[in-house]
């Protein structure tokens, strides 16, 4: 047994209150090294441990049982002992390289100041004192001014600096709002680089880092001459114009580093230098440059800068430039030691290398012999390079190599991934120790593995209560539970002792600090329960203080009655964790568990896997029986809706026994009333087994019968009377309960005589109605009666009605034959019905194709028009056509699904056990049932029909672009009759999709529950009802709006209810109220809420105009409800402490997981396609996205104006590309053809526009400005796209053009050239990436985009894959406004036609005529495009450029081009280049619009909507005559941010996310999504939550770190001196605190 374990009952002495992070110091670190490692031997031949070696025994033991000769403990209690290496030469800090970088490139090398100059400085240094002091505000004002001397004098600067002088900010929190200015401060100081310095004016070499971890310095010859022209002018030059050395002992000569390296000459020579710095004069004199700067200038650009003379320059700006540098190094002042302040510089260098203690390197034993541990491997090599480098002189040739090898060697022990390749990238280095899932953080200190568990499958059992949970014996022998003696429990504790290991006995016994096993023999046994009742405690009736506490303890066998959590992975919810009263199952080998649970753990009993927690302390189980009793998880956080309730068979017999026909002797009656009614054990009930006698009637248990309904001939019962038998019993001492819900089960189901789907409970006595799945639903009568009389009647019902119809059932008896599917076959109209399919489809090709329906009388000619329009139109054509038979042939199902069920069935309902289940909610639906019976309808993928194969076909065996239904998935046949083989493979590939997204969408909704809640983890509801973050942010006043608990808030507006029941809840209330004290206690939320009261006037209203005659349940005076809704209300608000940001994150992560990924959808009947499901989400929570996928704008009509008006204004904003006026396209092609002496292949082009008649009306283009785009910017781009494809083509055949081959034997010689120069040490080490690396999990690379392969692997090459690549690169501009790549927009022109007034608005954003063109030209050619002012490219209209084209001729609609191909180009569709040009190209269009829609309003009277694919705000606010511009909507919500405020984009926020909800039929609670939206926009922003997003605004190093990038984090904490002072829970939990919110938000005082 472990130490820990025998002090449990002790409490902590100390506790860690903040952690600070910093760098060791060469001197810290050797002061708590316990040796010097110096050989990079490990062991001898004896496989001993070598003394200096990396296994040195001062390091600690090797071997558990060998002693260490430092401490002198056993290898288990030994610590572990640090050891160090000297390094040979000062080296850079791998982990602070970038950052020393970003530094000597501010810094200047001649002064040694910051460059930027002292102003700057001085600002910087004030607004960082004031933000250190909290005053934000004067530090924003400061940093906003102007910088010259008239507005920012000394002072003013003193007045901001001194405004608060008296704050004491070492005592006070640093908030998210300091962090977060602090960095937008530091980042613009880092920005401060120019290459002139501010104070001497001189130019400063270009400091560059080729490898990572070594540094080097290039200055040309003319700045070298400038410098020192500028130091001669100002008297400033030392002697010889030498620059003035260094004084650093450990500084290597650069001269002497320059001496190992050959430089190059420049290749002009020294005369032209000369000649320039002789005819400079200044003041009359003429300077002559000594020999040095003439060295200097003549020598190579590039020189080494060794860590010394870097040390030596930072060195200098600390103690010149102090104040800032302090403050850089520890931004929040923490560090109370100045020296560490003053000495901030040497962190960017290690002069000694800590080597970690034995006991976390310890090698493997495998077949080969030992296996080293990956640490040892590194630092072997650290130390062979070191040696290496210590035995080399400095005069040496090789002495930068082994310094540069040294550095390398120590950069791979910090992260391997800096290797140059092979097997060194192999090894695990710090770094990645630290990083990813597998990491220390995230493995080892945020999950721990747990003692006093078992995990089993579990197995279903409806005779336990919904709150038990079954535990096999093997278990119950396993887990114990500490139990203090007491004289309360001694008798039971000594019997358990007795019988030891045997059930129910004990495992093991203490007596303070001595231990017994009970497995001995039974006379020890009966020894030890013979001191249990020497209880000194219990014979001293005062305790003082110096009274030793009781310390016996019995580690008892688990027993019945104990308490449990119970968890099933993956935990997604809170009711995901459950305790349950165990029940120890003799002879069983699973863990049993009731029907009711299986939705809250989303469990079902094929093989599924359970954890069981015990807890181990008294505090545990109490709020395991009182918080966390899974009676009390009856509604679900998500929504506020019941979760838990009876299924599938349990529904059945209720509907069987509840229906009207239903009749039951005495002796039936009376057993099931009998057996559905066992007494649940309470807490402990063993307590009182041994040594007492308790009588076998108990009043409680008392079922009191009914009288029966029939009395002659017989008595019998109805189903009705045992239902409210049990009702009076459950509420027995207690007011009389009043339910009124309507069923489930469809109206037709029961005839004319409807009132018995309606229940209705009056008094308790269930007068009609069935009790079938609504009534375990919301607002059904298990939710009722948890309402008003508590969560364990609730649990006790739901326990009892299990039993019941579990009984019920095995007497009635339940199953379904062939004859429940059976349709009558005078109702067999489905054929009849069906054979309209094929009609319906004709004539929605008919549509589609714009023909009416005499114009195809062919269906071959339908179907050739079908395929024109799909090729020319592709994707939007198809999906177009889609939604049109979609909707067509879902409307043709349900009118034969209609016209059978349920009236054409043979065997009716209630009789029929099919339609029984369907309709009542137990197992199945409609579909179901229709598949079986009726038909299987048709068939989608990814909300799209079957899609074609690039032939026209949906399979083989169809023709190719057949317009039947059949062809496009409709599939007519039945499961009962059978299906046809091509219908059979149209259904295998929808429920093929079924399997490929539940797959892949586990991994991706699961990252995004991670980032909501890393992100949310710290918010929580304060005493005063406010959300606050762990540094005390405000995020909202009042927790949503209202401070109500979600699970408490589905009652408070049902008014109905309330009024029937008002005695009940007056009872209930008025004791709440007697001892809470609601309404004295809590003084910030006093009256209700004026949503809520409004509400309650309105229900008041209604009553008073339908006066109700005497005796009805609504009777109620107005102060009486008043007062009932204001007590419910105050009874409801959420309890402060409770962690209200994990319950949002899960509310919308666990949802998720039920969407589908079909990520596209259509919106309203617009067709505009929106992104949807898991995309959407992560699109505007996980990545709060600038230019997201579909940006959609919507725009209700003012009153006055007609749908006339609204297609008037659709097709003026909407765009129209050239394709859209081209009939047809025609290429023939002339092999040979001689052109001015060669020969080449002519390909024709004739192009026919449609006649002007047939142009959309309203759209104001003509003919002659879509020619004059034809002639002109279409044959610009249709050369552009050739060359770009014939560019595509020479790479998959690997043909090498001319052109092509000259630009890339240009790049293959600089890239070689380049490597040449850059080739050292075996090749160097090209940083490309950027700081934040690699460091996401195996289950979170789903998320990113992995379509393409090549792609995959070249960023695995370089371990660059992240999250999401966009995140970082988000602009701060609005940018989903931009046009499509690639986009053609049309000049200005003169419109003629339409509506003048109209045309005027919408023409000033239209653009028609000649078109501006935006395409992505080859390298050769892009110094052929120019840019213009909105981005656009505008090809040169050059005609010597036009190389291909030598013919262009029109004549009325038609136009034709010749081209012209070499002889050894490839050939090219050149149709098909067209096409896609041609859609490329607009004739008119609205900027940012692509197309716009009339959309039908949701709600009838609403006026008619405008939706646009695109966002232009100014378009539409100038059609203010017609739209109304205050209700306009979109979905992207930067744009809303930037047009219309943080308050817009918050709402935006809100609708977005429920929109996507909505559409899965998901219901979220909308105080979740509040939340969730006030923490995203509460600095005025639109903050991601990403580890962007956390790193900003968490003030938490350990929340950060935990959630990913561990490493980076760490380093920055470190850099900045930052401290945790450990209110946030990751950091609590990582370091084995109680979270501080829930039971852990407050503390308790105690007398001692």
């Amino acid at each position: 047994m472990s130490d820990a374990r025998l002090r449990s009952d002790e409490a902590a002495s100390e506790t860690v209150e903040s952690i600070q992070f910093s760098f060791y110091s060469s001197a810290e670190a050797r002061r708590i090294s316990i040796k010097e490692i110096t050989k990079p031997e490990i062991l001898d031949t004896k496989d001993s441990p070598i003394q200096g070696g990396l296994y040195d025994p001062a390091l600690g033991p090797i071997k558990e049982l060998d002693t260490c000769k430092s401490c002198g403990q056993q290898g288990l209690l030994c610590p572990g002992h640090y050891g160090h290496i000297e390094l040979a030469r000062l080296i850079f800090n791998p982990l602070l390289f970038r950052n020393l970088k970003n530094i000597l490139q501010m810094t200047c090398f001649y002064c040694h100041k910051f460059r930027m100059g002292q102003e700057k400085v001085h600002k910087y240094v004030s607004i960082l004192k004031l933000i250190v002091e909290g005053n934000v505000t004067a530090a924003k004002k400061l940093a906003n001014n102007i910088w010259d001397v008239a507005i920012f004098g000394p002072g003013d600067t003193k007045q901001y600096v001194n405004s608060h002088s008296d704050v004491n900010y070492l005592e006070g929190k640093w908030t998210s709002i300091q962090q977060t200015e602090a960095a937008s401060v530091l980042q613009e100081i880092m920005r401060e680089k120019p290459r002139k310095c501010d104070n001497c004016k001189k130019s400063n070499p270009k400091v560059e880092s080729l490898m990572f971890g070594w540094l080097e310095k290039s200055l040309k010859g003319s700045q070298i001459r400038d410098n020192f022209i500028q130091e001669s002018s100002f008297g400033l030059s030392t002697s010889g114009g030498k620059k003035p050395r260094i004084d650093n002992s450990d500084c290597v000569d650069n001269d002497e580093i320059q001496q190992t390296k050959s430089f190059g000459i420049a290749s002009k020579g020294d005369g032209t230098l000369l000649r320039c710095a002789k005819s400079s004069k200044k003041n009359n004199r003429t300077f002559k440059l000594p020999p040095e700067i003439i060295k200097q200038m003549t020598s190579s650009g590039r020189v080494d800068l060794p860590p010394s003379e870097a040390e030596g320059i930072l060195k200098a700006l600390w103690r010149k430039e102090s104040e800032l540098c302090m403050l850089m190094c520890d931004i929040q002042c923490r560090r109370l030691r100045v020296s560490e302040k003053k000495e901030g510089y040497a962190m960017f260098f290690l002069k000694t290398l800590l080597v970690p203690p034995n006991k976390f390197r310890p090698y493997a034993l495998g077949a080969s012999g030992i296996l080293e541990h990956p640490h040892n491997v590194l630092l072997i090599n650290v130390l062979e390079s070191n040696i290496s480098l210590a035995d080399t002189q400095i005069g040496q040739q090789n002495i930068l190599q082994k310094w540069k090898r040294l550095q390398y060697r120590v950069n791979l022990y910090f992260d391997s991934r800096k290797a140059f390749g092979g097997m060194e990238k192999q090894l695990t280095g710090i770094r990645q120790l630290l990083d990813k899932k597998e990491g220390l953080l995230r493995q080892k200190m945020m999950g721990k593995r747990v003692n006093f568990a078992c995990r089993s499958v579990i197995s279903p059992d409806p005779y336990l209560a919904v709150n038990e949970i079954g535990i096999p014996p093997y278990f119950a022998l396993r887990l114990t539970y500490p139990e203090r003696v007491t004289p309360w429990n001694v008798s039971k504790l000594r019997q358990a002792v007795m019988n030891g290991p045997d059930y129910p006995g004990a495992t093991h016994y203490r007596d303070r600090d001595k231990f017994y096993s009970l497995k001995a023999g039974k006379d020890m046994r009966t020894a030890i329960s013979r001191k249990l009742p020497t209880s000194r405690a219990a014979t001293k009736i005062g305790m003082d203080p110096e009274t030793k506490f009781e310390g016996k303890f019995v580690y008892r066998h688990l027993q019945d009655g104990d308490i449990v959590l119970v968890n099933r992975q993956p935990t997604l919810h809170k009711p995901s964790m459950m305790a349950h009263v165990v029940r120890v199952l003799n002879g069983e080998n699973t863990i049993r568990m009731h029907y009711a649970n299986c939705s809250t753990y989303n469990a079902d009993f094929d093989g599924d896997e359970m954890n069981v927690h015990l807890p181990q302390d008294e505090i545990s189980r109490a709020e395991s029986i009182h918080i966390v009793n899974a009676n009390k998880q009856y509604i679900v956080p998500t929504s506020g809706d019941p979760i838990r309730g009876l299924i599938q068979d349990h529904i059945v017999s209720a509907v069987l026994l509840t229906k009207m026909d239903t009749f039951l002797t005495r002796e039936e009656y009376n057993q099931l009333l009998y057996a559905s009614y066992v007494p649940s054990p309470a807490y402990g009930s063993q307590a009182v087994i041994f040594g007492q006698k308790i009588s076998s009637l108990v009043a409680v248990d008392e079922i009191q019968s009914l009288p029966p309904a029939i009395w002659k001939p017989k008595p019998l019962w109805t189903g009705k009377q045992v239902i409210s038998a049990i009702l009076h019993h459950i509420t027995k001492g207690k007011l009389p309960l009043t339910v009124k819900k309507e069923g489930r089960i469809p109206k037709e189901y029961f005839g004319k005589d409807a009132t018995e789907r309606q229940l209705f409970v009056y008094n308790n006595d269930l007068v009609h109605g069935v009790i079938d799945k609504a009534q375990f639903g919301k607002y059904g009568l298990v939710h009722t009666v948890h309402e008003f009389y508590g969560a364990d009647t609730a649990g006790r019902l739901l326990a009892v009605f299990s039993r019941l119809f579990t009984l019920f059932l095995q007497m009635h008896g339940f199953t379904c034959g062939v004859d429940d599917l059976l349709i009558f076959q005078k109702s067999d109209i489905r054929k009849r019905i069906l054979e309209k399919s094929e009609r319906q489809s004709e004539v929605v090709h008919s549509r589609f194709t714009a023909a009416t329906t005499d114009d195809f009388t062919d269906p071959l000619m339908l179907l050739k028009e079908t395929e024109k329009v799909i090729r020319r139109n592709g994707e939007s054509a198809t999906t177009r056509l889609d939604r049109m038979m979609s909707n067509s042939l879902n409307a043709l199902t349900s009118e034969v699904n209609n016209a059978l069920f349920p009236g054409g069935l043979q065997k009716p309902f209630p009789n029929n056990c099919l339609s029984l289940m369907t309709a009542t909610g137990a197992k199945g639906g409609l579909v179901n049932m229709t598949q079986i019976s009726s038909l299987l309808g048709q068939q989608e993928l990814e909300g799209k029909r079957v899609p074609r194969m690039s032939s026209g076909k949906t399979l083989p065996c169809f023709p190719a672009w057949d317009i039947s239904s059949r062809a496009g998935g409709f599939i007519s046949d039945r499961f009962l009759t059978g299906l046809r083989p091509q219908e059979y493979y149209f259904h295998c590939m929808a429920g093929r999709e079924g399997l490929v997204d539940t797959a892949i969408k586990t991994s991706r909704s699961g990252y995004l529950q991670r980032c909501l809640v890393k992100n949310l983890e710290s918010l929580k509801v304060c005493y005063d009802h406010t959300v606050r973050d762990a540094d005390g942010t405000i995020i909202q006043f009042t927790y949503g709006e209202d401070g109500v608990d979600v699970q408490k808030s589905s009652f408070l507006s049902e008014f109905e209810i309330i009024t029937m029941n008002q005695k009940v809840l007056f009872e209930k209330l008025s004791c709440q109220l007697e001892s809470a004290h609601i309404s004295k206690l809590n003084g910030f939320a006093k009256e209700l809420p004026d949503e809520l009261e409004v509400k309650a006037l309105h229900f008041l209203d209604s009553l008073s105009e339908n006066p109700n005659p005497k005796g009805s349940l609504n009777q109620i005076k107005s102060e009486d409800l008043m007062k009932l809704v204001k007590l419910n209300y105050l009874s409801s608000l959420v309890e402060p402490g409770e962690a209200v940001g994990v319950l949002a994150a899960q509310s919308i992560g666990e949802p998720s997981t039920q969407m589908t990924l079909n990520t596209f959808h259509l919106a309203g009947r617009g067709e505009l396609n929106v992104t949807l499901g898991i995309p959407r989400l992560a699109e505007i929570l996980m990545n709060a996205k600038v230019d997201i996928s579909t940006p959609v704008m919507t725009c209700p009509l003012l009153d006055r104006r007609t749908r006339e008006d609204a297609e008037l204004i659709a097709s003026k904003l909407g765009r129209i590309c050239l394709a859209d006026i081209i009939e047809h396209i025609e290429v023939s092609t002339v092999p040979f053809c001689a052109v001015k002496n060669k020969v080449f292949t002519i390909y024709k082009v004739k192009l026919k526009l449609y006649s002007p008649e047939l142009y959309p009306p309203h759209s104001g283009i003509t003919l002659e400005a879509c020619m004059n785009i034809l002639q002109t910017v279409f044959l610009r781009a249709m050369e552009e796209d050739i060359t770009k494809h014939l560019a595509s083509l020479c790479k998959i055949r690997d043909i090498n053009i001319r052109s092509a081959k000259k630009s890339n034997e240009f790049l293959d010689k600089s890239g070689s050239q380049l490597a040449e120069e850059n080739a050292d040490d075996g090749g160097a080490v090209f940083d490309v990436g950027g700081e934040d690396d690699a460091n996401h999990d195996d289950d979170e690379d789903g998320y990113v985009d992995l379509g393409a392969d090549a792609e995959k692997r070249k960023r695995q090459t370089n371990d660059e894959m992240e999250y999401d690549d966009d995140i970082e690169s988000e602009n701060d501009g609005m940018n989903s406004g931009s046009e499509g790549e690639g986009d053609v927009v049309g000049d200005e022109d003169d419109n003629e036609g339409g509506d003048q007034d109209l045309n005027a608005l919408v023409m000033e954003k239209t653009s028609n005529g000649p078109s501006t063109y935006k395409s992505k030209p080859l390298r050769a050619r892009t110094k052929n495009v120019k840019p213009d002012v909105n981005g656009n490219a505008f090809v040169k209209s050059n005609d010597k450029k036009r190389k291909r084209i030598i013919l262009m001729k029109s004549s009325g609609l038609e136009v034709e081009v010749h081209f012209r191909f070499n002889q050894d180009e490839p050939h090219v569709l050149l149709a098909e280049v067209a096409q896609r040009t041609a859609k490329r190209i607009y004739v008119k269009a609205c900027s940012n619009i692509e197309r716009c829609s009339v959309v039908e309003p949701k709600r009838p009277g609403d006026p008619l909507l405008l939706q646009t694919a695109g966002i232009n705000f100014n378009a539409m606010w100038d059609l203010h005559d017609y739209v109304d511009v205050n209700k306009i909507g979109t979905n992207n919500i930067h744009a809303m941010l930037m047009t219309y405020g943080v308050e817009a984009a918050r709402t935006t926020i809100i609708n977005e996310v429920k929109g996507v909800f909505d559409a899965y039929g998901i219901r979220v609670n909308v105080r979740h999504l509040m939340l969730i939206a006030d923490l995203m926009t509460c600095n005025g922003e639109y903050r991601a939550l990403n580890r962007i997003g956390i790193r900003g605004s968490s003030t938490s190093p350990f929340n950060r770190m935990s959630f990913e990038t561990a490493t980076n984090v760490i380093t920055e904490s470190a850099f900045r001196g930052v401290v945790d002072t450990m209110d946030s829970p990751s950091a609590c939990i990582s370091l084995g605190k109680i979270v501080k919110s829930g039971t852990g938000g407050f503390d308790i005082l105690q007398n001692l």
